[in-house]
């Protein structure tokens, strides 16, 4: 009978010991696992960067033709609006601008170069006086 009572103290040891382990080994494994993940998500956050910087980069380039091309059709037809004769080639240059530019934007332009300041196109056009200097910095 203690025979029996000392085997099965013996099996409940042997069971605790190998309950442990397997709590241990489970531990470092998700430990393990967690790093890994942590890893992944860092990886992903990083190219995810470097694709938003090319993009800025490349918007950036962007911007800076297009203000470039509104500059050289601005200063091209403020020249021909000097000159007695319009050549054609800066009248497609204006229809391809009143194309790209909306009917707002086309009177608060026009409207500038008749010579009203950004306060008197607001009020005429009923808009804030900020989104109309603001398009006529963008489109100077």
């Amino acid at each position: 009978m203690y025979a029996l009572v000392f085997l099965s103290f013996l099996l409940n040891v042997v069971c605790l010991y190998s309950v442990f382990n397997l709590r241990k080994k489970l531990q470092q494994q998700s430990a393990s696992n967690d790093t890994r993940i942590s890893e992944e998500v860092e990886e992903l956050l990083e190219l995810f960067s470097e694709e938003m910087k090319l993009e800025n980069e490349r918007l950036h380039k962007m911007i800076l033709k297009f203000t470039e091309e509104q500059q050289q059709k601005y200063h091209s037809t403020v020249v021909n609006e000097n000159s007695p004769i319009q050549s054609v080639e800066t009248q497609t240059d204006n229809t391809s601008l009143d194309d790209h530019l909306s009917k707002d934007t086309n009177e608060v332009l026009t409207l500038a170069q008749e010579g009203y300041n950004a306060e008197e196109i607001a009020k005429m056009l009923q808009r804030g006086k900020g989104e109309v200097e603001l398009l006529l910095k963008f489109y100077r």
